[in-house]
């Protein structure tokens, strides 16, 4: 429902309505401790699952490799009592044979026995044996292992690394025509004369066991079937024998180069070592899916040289925590928006006082100030905004009596202050030039007060045909004060001038007009001069001012050594020494008070002397000289507000040869 109040600017949407606020901040503050609690549980809770999970893979790691270490020492078991059985007996095929079947028939992990003896090894007219059981369901297979396509077997490989080490061995998982394309491992042993326990004399041929590897699948019951866990058996040396992602059974390493699977080096070292090993990798992804993270436990199989190992990805632990915690914020944010109505429903009764004062403020600024105003009566805090209101209200019609009438004054002491600006002003001496029997003196002024008027001066006025005498000063403050000290230090110095003495004793005697009735104690640093145009006489004194700057017409710069003396107006000097110099043809004196060198930049930072002399160029004519000057100090100030008068005053001296 759209709802606003009326204020200074209008109305208050609903959206921005003090209830709304309220609502607003209540349902953030809950979605923010609903977070927080959530947050909380679900990391409490996921270390409690990872850990009880790392605890059950331990578990079933141990039992799984328990249980291949029973079906591998039981065909071990059987191969031992095969090979010792078929040495006692000799070379007799109808026994060997019967007992090839006895040891199948007892074991059913074993799916193929062979016994194969060398021809010759019991004697020159032995001829050898070599015979084959397979169980293929509930039939059993036999044959020659000349049918099985092994035309002599004393060269296949498999016997030749059973005679020749004379060391029991598990093959790697193989499939071919006699396995009828089953996964098959081997268990071979090496077969010795009859009678004999020893390898003296060497092996007469092996007896090897075929072992399905489906059957040491079974051995892993239901691990291999789950597809949250991912089963692996490797084999003595490090073949992947089982895995159900990976359709390579190569050796460890080799996946591990090939497929890009550095995660899993962990595992062939420990495989390497028969140890047992419990670590935690990150599995790279496929088809651009995330890296996953992996807990992954290994177990030796016994002695028998293989090694079982079992991982299970994060996600599938977290993933029932994962529902319950979205389950949970489900709930958390329904209960939240049924929080945040109760609220705003509630806020309204609260906040329509409130909002009634806001309305009466806003018709308040609007200078409604007669219209009626509620809540006063009450006693609580809206009573007491509202009396508050209601004096403010009160106070604010006489305030805005007195500040029409502040309005006027003010706009009489400004329009004061412009004619005074103006008076000012029309006080400094225009730019002009003297000449006399060809030589001349030009000269430009510059004055920018930092308020309306400033106490900065400067004139320059013809004493007589020939001698021009200029004088620029600083009174102590800023504003009218300044302004009207500046105005009597003008006249003083210039009825001082116009005597005819020399810059020192204009000083002296304006020095003592100027300390009578002094009440206020204002002073003014001044300085004065005389330039005659005769041969560029230049006679200089100061009343605590500024040392000047010549600049040369070869372009030198330098500031001159004026000796000075205290300001005027606060006390009488006994002398006021004068410096005598001479300008040369094209020279310019620069005359300037301290608004230029104590110019502060934002970092408080003066512009100084060294920024006066880098921003003067001696080619440049006095009102380009003056200009240049005053923008350089404002760029150097920048943002920060003038603080004091700023005051130039440039002299140029030709001789009549340049004319």
């Amino acid at each position: 429902m759209h709802d606003s109040r009326h204020t200074l600017g209008g109305t208050i949407p609903w959206r921005r309505s003090l209830r709304t606020r309220l609502a607003l901040w209540t349902s953030l503050t809950s979605i923010l401790l609903l977070a927080a609690v959530a947050l909380i549980f679900y990391l409490a809770i996921r270390g409690v699952l990872i850990a009880n999970t790392q605890a059950e893979m331990r578990g079933l790691s141990q039992q799984a490799a328990g249980r291949l270490e029973a079906t591998l020492d039981s065909v071990q078991v059987s191969g031992r009592t095969l090979a010792g059985a078929a040495s006692g007996l000799g070379r007799q095929p109808m026994d060997l044979r019967a007992l090839m079947t006895a040891t199948l028939e007892a074991d059913p992990a074993i799916a193929g026995v062979m016994i194969a003896l060398e021809p010759g090894r019991l004697g020159p007219e032995d001829p050898g044996f070599d015979w084959y059981v397979r169980r293929q369901g509930p039939v059993r297979l036999e044959s020659r292992l000349s049918e099985l396509g092994y035309a002599d077997f004393r060269i296949e490989p498999w016997y030749t690394r059973t005679v020749g080490t004379n060391q029991t061995w598990w093959s790697e998982a193989y499939a071919n025509d006699a396995t009828a394309g089953d996964l098959f491992v081997t268990y071979n042993l090496p077969l010795y004369r009859p009678g004999s326990e020893s390898i003296e004399g060497g092996a007469i041929g092996m007896v090897s066991l075929d072992v399905p590897v489906r059957r040491l699948r079974a051995q892993l019951g239901q691990l291999v079937d789950d597809p949250a866990l991912v089963p692996m058996l490797f084999s003595p040396e490090h073949q992947v024998v089982v895995h159900p992602q990976l359709n390579h059974r190569g050796p460890l390493d080799a996946v591990i180069r090939e497929h890009g699977r550095p995660d899993l080096a962990p595992l062939a070292d420990a495989l390497k070592r028969r140890m047992p090993l419990e670590f935690v990798h990150d599995v790279p992804g496929s088809d651009g899916e995330p890296t996953q993270r992996h807990y992954s436990f290994a177990r030796p199989v016994g002695d028998s040289g293989w090694s079982f190992a079992l991982s299970v990805p994060e996600r599938v632990i977290l993933a029932q925590l994962d529902e319950v915690t979205l389950w949970g914020l489900g709930g958390g944010l329904l209960g939240v928006a049924l929080c945040v109505w109760a609220v705003r429903r509630h806020a309204t009764r609260l906040a329509r006082p409130i909002e009634d004062l806001t309305d009466s403020a806003g018709r308040l600024a609007r200078g409604e100030f007669d219209h009626p105003l509620g809540h006063t009566e009450r006693k609580d805090e809206v009573g007491v905004m509202a009396r508050a209101l209601d004096s403010a209200r009160t106070s604010l019609k006489q305030q805005m009596r007195e500040i029409t009438e502040m309005g006027r004054a003010r706009q009489k002491l400004e329009s004061e202050l412009d004619i005074a600006r103006d008076i000012q002003r029309g006080m400094l001496p225009p730019d002009g030039r003297l000449r006399e029997n060809g030589s001349a003196v030009q000269w430009q002024g510059l004055l920018e007060p930092a308020k309306a008027v400033g106490g900065d001066f400067y004139n320059v006025f013809r004493r007589d045909s020939h001698v021009l005498w200029f004088v620029i000063g600083d009174v102590s403050d800023k504003g009218v004060p300044a302004a009207l000290f500046m105005a009597r230090t003008m006249t003083v110095l210039e009825v001082a001038a116009e005597s005819g003495g020399s810059p020192g004793a204009a000083l002296a005697e304006a020095a003592a007009h100027l300390a009578e009735r002094n009440d206020t104690c204002m002073f003014a640093t001044v300085l004065c001069g005389v330039l005659d145009l005769r041969g560029g006489r230049l006679s200089l004194a100061s009343a605590g001012h500024e040392a000047p700057v010549l600049l040369h017409a070869d372009g030198r710069r330098e500031f001159l050594p004026v000796p000075t003396t205290g300001p005027l107006g606060v006390e009488v000097a006994e002398t006021y020494p004068v410096w005598h110099g001479r300008l040369a043809s094209g020279d310019t004196l620069l005359l300037y008070t301290d608004g230029i060198t104590e110019a502060f930049d934002v970092d408080n930072k003066a512009f100084g002397e060294e920024g006066l002399m880098a921003a003067l160029d001696p080619a440049l004519e006095p009102a380009a000289l003056c200009d240049t000057l005053a923008r350089a100090v404002h760029r150097f100030t920048g943002e920060a507000p003038q603080s004091d008068d700023i005051t130039l005053l440039a002299l140029r001296y030709r001789e009549a040869t340049d004319e």
